[in-house]
């Protein structure tokens, strides 16, 4: 999911997200609401909240009306004109009147100028049989009533529940010895909760059990007698609830019976309708020889190299794979395979690991009846592949996987066997293990900030359990959906706890090195702090010393940041916690994620040819005054490759917070590790398809090439952690696709063998993304820009090699603090810059604090500019050229490659006043003084 420094609007966030599915909002639902036909109690919304068991606020009180609080067990409450019918307590409960206290304005800031409604202390006293009800609170002048509203009770449940329930193991534990399972539900709302147990997948008929509920956690449980379950039944759980989703005659919901999975499944069917009973440390649960040895903990995380993919798009199109295997985590294990060969050589360079995209489970694939038809190969900008696409769209087996389903269990469709639950597990196990053996670490893409639905939708399981607690809601009492679908309340204890318990599941049980939050923003960052301290706690007993976390920091929308204190980029500086650098980015590719149609063309960037190659349709200040376009986005990159610090002293008097990015600081960080240097991901058009854009017509394939380079060499040298899209490194196109969610495995085909990279394959869905706005400029260029031949990319995969050697032989593009890169990182072209060219410099022995690679310093020339350029330093005069101590040469990496416009164009002279360096054109070069 992309995004930039502003609030992404809510119609371009839908654009730009993975599908989710709709489900009923509360109050949204179930018949008319309160408020019509001549009544006055209003019960359509849910405006008040209780926050403690003394205490409801509702926003809309004042102190010059009266409150009484109603319940109904049978959730029959009936608005009327003169009075609330359907009531267990006729009359009600009056609530006084007041203020919150200190501690409660602190806890709940967003009210703190809301007037207090006061539970009396009999019935706070029962408020724990009370939240089982439907409730309403009443507003009355005198004796009339003036208005009313339901209760929204995420607060009160975390203040009667939350200390209790966090200590308990939720979902299902075995006994150590008999193997017989217990299963835990939270679900405090409930008047009644079954067990129902399927003896396979298949069974119709379940034997039920009730069970029961500990008062002071909200938690029920059942023990079984025996093991006779354990890795053989399914399950699923019968919760009778008060539900304002559902539907009912007078509208504002009803006491109905949820048939639900567990939202502690460890794996589940293949239609994820049931949770299947594993034990996870059984021998039916644990492939040959796992865990394998673990790959060994890296010294910082700022040597990590990140390589993202998609477990389809990795292997469905790779014929080297077996069928069998196509798609699937099993094709992982495939070591002979083009893709798994390719993830060697990387590694082998210097590549640490790999993300995956969701691949826990998610709805919008239902992996038993899901079908891929064949797609007509098409060129040009030809509709024939496009339309087949779109009619295959929500049948197919292709998505990204952002629509969360089951936090904690693996994706069936992924499985060779979908239909058993077990296949899952093993195959999820295998592939991390061969990752591992191949010397890479696995990070996993997580969604928490949202559910794929909510309410009475079938693919919604924490509303059903626990109605309107999970999910954050408005001022209304409706789910917010600002992250694109169901938003999660992950400042909820409960919430929080699933999250960090199924993030320890997977690094513990699954041995996950890392995690990528989407729209980590939508997260308090207390929970992501809490959460991390968790994970690393387990990692730890492994040897592996941390687990990295990283994620969108993108500014969220007013109404979530007045609720929690979100886990953006301002925010996390400090916590070790990375965020994507966007201002790296966009200066890198030119404009903005958002840009379409014609402004993708009109908005060059460093490495397509702003001010040094301009197109026709970009009419930039090239000025190389104060205002010149190129120079700030120069600067921008600059100070990302300094690790985006806010410190970072880019030139006298200027920090890199003072380095302007749209009104916003470009340096936010105060450690490098919380930069993510990065220039493209799954998110909008790839790196090759957004330059095909912005190139003029006449950039030949080669020079398209070296450009992709340069803006790859950005990423792999920049302080901080680097993270590359996967294929980046062999030209990868989706034919323009600027949101490919949905565009099955045609749109996005890799071709690991580099014979092609999937250009001008025809027009991408118009119905995703920005497709159609593009489509009248995309149009033209596929039919007329040439398709990258095989030495072109090949020659891409070489330098990209290179490069990731480059980094792993030098740590001085590794360094670990602050106080290094601000003291030891420079720009000698600040104050003299060049159309095209950064210049950086990076002391070395003598200044960085420890270092093992043995260089005096390091000089790179970014040079992006379609001519070769030169730039004198004169701390270099008199210095030779040459591999003895003191002088300076090419990289040995790059000296040992096969890049012969650079072996034969660069070039190092000193004189008395200054040394000089000179670099051809699209070219990176790194020079090195030896000590």
């Amino acid at each position: 999911m992309s995004g930039a420094r502003p609030p992404i609007p809510a119609s371009l966030t839908a654009l730009l997200l993975s599908a989710c599915v709709g489900g009923g909002a509360p109050g949204a639902g179930g018949g008319g609401g309160g408020g019509g036909g001549g009544n006055t109690i209003d019960l359509s919304h849910a405006q008040a909240v209780w926050l403690d068991a003394g205490t409801i606020v509702w926003p809309a009180a004042d102190a010059a009306h009266s409150y009484r609080l109603y319940y109904s067990s049978s959730g029959s409450l009936a608005a009327g004109t003169s009075d609330l019918g359907g009531t267990d307590n006729p009359g009600g409960v009056a609530l006084a009147t007041g203020t919150l206290s200190a501690a409660q304005q602190a806890a709940w800031p967003q009210y703190a100028g809301a007037v207090a409604l006061a539970v009396p202390a009999g019935t706070a006293a029962q408020a724990g049989v009370l939240l089982r009800d439907q409730l309403a609170v009443v507003q009355y002048s005198g004796s009339t009533p003036t208005n009313g509203t339901q209760l929204q009770l995420g607060p009160v449940l975390d203040s009667l529940y939350g200390a209790s329930a966090t200590g308990v193991a939720l979902g299902v534990t075995f006994d150590p010895v008999t193997d017989a399972p217990t299963f835990r539900l939270w679900a405090p709302t409930a008047s009644a909760v079954t067990l129902n147990v399927y003896a396979n997948a298949a069974a119709q008929t379940p034997v039920t059990a009730s069970m029961t509920e500990d008062p002071a956690s909200g938690v029920w449980s059942y023990t079984a007698a025996d093991s006779s379950w354990t890795n053989v039944a399914y399950y699923t759980y019968s919760v009778r609830v008060f539900s304002r989703a559902a539907p009912s005659s007078l509208g504002y919901g009803a006491v109905v019976t949820h048939i639900v999975s567990d939202p502690y499944a460890v794996t589940l069917n293949g239609d994820s309708t049931r949770a299947m009973v594993v034990n996870l440390a059984d021998a039916a649960a644990t492939p040959a020889g796992w865990p394998g040895a673990l790959p060994p903990t890296a010294a910082t995380p700022t040597d990590s190299v990140v390589y993202e993919l998609h477990v389809r798009d990795f292997s469905v199109n790779d014929p080297t794979v077996p069928s069998a295997h196509q798609g699937r985590f099993l094709a992982f294990t495939d070591l002979a395979s083009n893709g798994m060969k390719h993830l060697a050589a990387l590694a082998g360079a210097g590549l640490t690991h790999v993300h995956l995209l969701p691949a826990t489970d998610f709805a919008s694939i239902d992996a038993l009846s899901c079908a891929n038809p064949g797609i007509p190969a098409t060129t040009g900008n030809g509709t024939a592949a496009e339309l087949a696409v779109i009619a295959a769209q929500g049948s197919d087996c292709y998505n990204w996987g952002y629509d969360p389903f089951h936090y904690g269990a693996p994706q069936a469709s992924y499985a060779s066997d979908p239909a058993n639950g077990l296949t899952h597990v093993l195959e999820f196990r295998q592939m991390v293990q061969a990752l591992h053996a191949t010397g890479l670490r696995l990070v996993l893409d997580v969604v928490y900030n949202h559910t794929s639905a909510s309410g009475e939708s079938p693919h919604s399981v924490l509303d059903q359990v626990v109605p309107g607690y999970y999910q954050r809601l408005d001022g209304k009492g409706a789910v917010e959906s600002f992250s694109c679908c169901a938003d999660t309340a992950t400042e909820r204890t409960m919430m929080a706890k699933l999250m960090i318990d199924t993030l320890v599941r997977w690094a513990d049980q699954y041995k996950v090195d890392g995690f990528r939050f989407d729209i980590m923003s939508m997260i308090p960052k207390a929970a992501m702090v809490q959460a991390l301290g968790a994970v690393n706690a387990v990692a730890a007993k492994d040897g592996r010393g941390y687990t990295y976390f990283y994620g969108e920091g993108w500014t969220p929308n007013s109404a979530v940041a007045a609720v929690i204190t979100p886990a953006m980029q301002a925010n996390m500086g400090g916590t070790g916690i990375g965020t994507f650098n966007d201002r790296l980015r966009d200066a890198v590719r030119g404009g903005s994620p958002f840009d379409s149609g014609a402004a993708l063309t009109a908005h060059q960037g460093f490495i397509n040819g702003l001010c040094y190659d301009l197109n026709s349709s970009d009419s930039a200040d090239c000025s190389g005054d104060s205002g010149d376009t190129l120079f700030a986005l120069q600067n921008r990159i600059s100070v990302g490759l300094a690790g985006n610090l806010a410190s970072f002293p880019l030139r006298a008097g200027v920090t890199g917070a003072q380095v302007d990015y749209n009104g916003s600081p470009t340096g936010y960080t105060q450690q490098p590790q919380e930069n993510i240097a990065y220039v493209a991901c799954h998110d909008n058009e790839t790196l090759f398809d957004i330059s095909e854009y912005k190139h003029p017509a006449g950039v030949s394939v080669a020079d398209t090439g070296r450009a992709q380079v340069v803006g790859l060499s950005l990423v792999l040298l920049a302080e901080g952690v680097a993270f590359v899209h996967g294929a980046d490194d062999l030209l990868r196109s989706k034919s323009g696709d600027s949101n490919s969610f949905d565009s099955g495995d045609y749109f996005n085909r890799i071709y690991w063998d580099g014979s092609a990279n999937n250009w001008s394959v025809g027009l991408p869905p118009q119905n995703t993304g920005n497709n159609a706005a593009n489509a009248a400029t995309l149009g033209p260029l596929l039919n007329s820009k040439p398709v990258p031949d095989a030495a072109t990319i090949a020659a891409v995969a070489a330098r990209f090699q290179e490069f990731l050697g480059v980094r792993r032989a030098t740590d001085l593009f590794r360094l670990g603090s602050a106080a290094d890169i601000d003291n030891c990182v420079s720009f000698p072209d600040q104050g003299r810059q060049v159309h095209g060219l950064i210049v950086e410099q990076i002391l070395g022995v003598g200044c960085v604090g420890t270092t093992g690679s043995g260089y005096d310093s390091v000089v790179v020339l970014y040079n992006a500019s379609a001519s070769a350029q030169s730039f004198s330093l004169p701390s270099f005069a008199g210095v030779a050229k040459g591999t003895g101590g003191g002088q300076v040469s090419l990289h040995p990496v790059q000296q040992a490659g096969s890049d012969s416009t650079l072996l034969t164009g660069w070039n190092f002279t000193s004189s008395a006043a200054s040394g000089t360096f000179t670099v051809p054109a699209r070219t990176t070069a790194v020079f090195v003084r030896h000590h």
